[in-house]
């Protein structure tokens, strides 16, 4: 009687042992694919921050030229007066002189 319970309980254990050896590796491989997606959830956020950095640099250095081509287009603006002034005083030299 000994042997049969012996036996019943080596083929329970079989049994038991080979469901749980393909569920430790299924965990092993969700384990593994966990890290992966870690590391790329971490390096998603890296970069996102990394495009956020460059879009903040981006606008400074675009207002940054804004304002330097407003000064360009205000000193062009006093520059095309001066031409104006000198062409209308020599039109009027010439005038007088003719």
């Amino acid at each position: 009687m000994a042997s049969l319970v012996d036996g019943v309980l080596l083929v329970a254990l079989v049994g038991t042992s080979a469901c749980v050896v393909p569920m430790y590796l299924k965990l092993k491989r969700l384990d593994r694919t966990q890290a992966e997606y870690g590391r790329a959830m971490a390096a998603s956020g890296h970069a996102l921050a990394s495009a956020g950095e460059a879009v903040r640099s981006f606008a400074g250095e675009g207002r940054e030229v804004l304002e330097a081509l407003g000064r360009k287009i205000d000193e062009a603006r006093a520059t095309l007066v001066q031409l104006e002034a000198a062409r209308d005083r020599l039109a009027r030299e010439e005038g007088r002189a003719g």
